[in-house]
């Protein structure tokens, strides 16, 4: 389960940019926009859009973002006269004027969760009514900013770091080896990445075929992003991050220790003990620990509880926090 959403909010606060006299700070949901001055009052509505979300420039309040041959933006964070701004901060639209403090307009606006492209054939895709017969939910892994209230500060927590590539899923059913991405299952011996980061590692499969039913989640990672860690052309690998069991998430410790015995990857962790969001923030900032050579940066981290649980805001626990070095490299 995943909560994507775009809601209007209650301005609390608006500060001076300190490098700008026409601009101004406004803190939404533990980020910041940057916005022109007199734009936005505390007690106003407004709509706050998260980074990576893409918006239709086609709409009068993202024409400014339009840019020749594309139809669509993806919001990042801009550093506006040495200060960062998180997504777009927008005022109320007429047409959305009766909709209340938290209502969700992503439809409305024509707004969608941005996805990395990563090519893909007809070809690539297996047929629906070969897909595996087993309990392999789709999830993506929503910001601590959006949801700070699904972990508790004190709580015990593993930190691992978060590891950009392209979403992968693997699973044995029936003595069948089933490889998908984040949204389709597709073919075992096609050339796509999946396949290749499989084929790279055989205890992947191995490993599956004594544990059949249950689904490997993890990212194919190296020539797939704008992070390849270092890896040559073309090069990609699997890194595993979480797994589920007969429909039950298994605990990442656990998990973990169980793949690496079999010489599965893993996410790297940072941290395991009491969860604290600014010692979390710092380590976000560091060196990968993916990365074949000093000085690739991380992407940012991952934060689950130490016991998998769910809450109704999201479902499964677990939250991102992006670094800065990231933000201000995709730019």
């Amino acid at each position: 389960m995943s909560t994507h959403s775009v809601n209007v909010i209650e301005i609390g606060e608006v500060r001076p940019h300190k490098n700008a006299e026409r601009l101004e700070i406004v803190p939404v949901n533990g980020w910041q926009a940057v916005v022109k001055k007199g734009q936005f009052a505390p007690g106003h509505r407004a709509i706050y859009i998260e980074p990576d979300y893409s918006v239709p420039t086609e709409r009068p309040e993202f024409s400014f973002l339009a840019k020749p041959g594309k139809e669509r933006h993806r919001l990042k964070a801009v550093r506006l006269r040495g200060e960062l701004s998180y997504g777009l901060l927008i005022p109320v639209p007429d047409e959305l004027a009766d909709k209340d403090i938290g209502a969700n307009v992503m439809d409305a606006l024509g707004i969608v969760r941005w996805e990395p492209e990563v090519k893909l054939t007809m070809a690539d895709e297996l047929p629906q009514d070969q897909w595996p017969a087993t309990f392999a939910p789709k999830f993506d892994i929503e910001s601590y900013e959006k949801f700070p209230h699904v972990i508790e500060d004190g709580e015990e927590v593993i930190v691992t770091e978060k590891v950009h590539g392209a979403n992968a899923r693997y699973t044995v059913v029936d003595g069948v080896f089933h490889q998908g991405s984040r949204q389709r299952w597709l073919i075992p011996d096609g050339g796509h990445i999946w396949a290749r980061a499989a084929a790279n590692n055989p205890a992947i499969r191995a490993w599956l075929e004594a544990n059949p039913g249950v689904v490997l989640y993890g990212e194919v990672y190296g020539n797939v992003q704008s992070l390849t860690y270092g890896l040559g052309k073309g090069e990609v690998k699997f890194i595993a991050f979480a797994a589920v069991d007969a429909g039950r998430w298994r605990d990442q410790f656990e998990l973990f220790r169980e793949l690496v015995n079999q010489g599965i990857p893993c996410c790297p962790v940072l941290h395991m003990g009491p969860f604290d969001h600014e010692a979390v923030k710092l380590m976000a900032e560091a060196d990968s620990r993916v990365a074949t050579a000093p000085g690739h940066m991380m992407e940012g981290v991952v934060v689950v509880p130490a016991r998998e649980r769910f809450h109704g805001s999201i479902g499964r626990v677990a939250v991102k926090h992006i670094s800065n070095r990231y933000w201000e490299s995709e730019a």
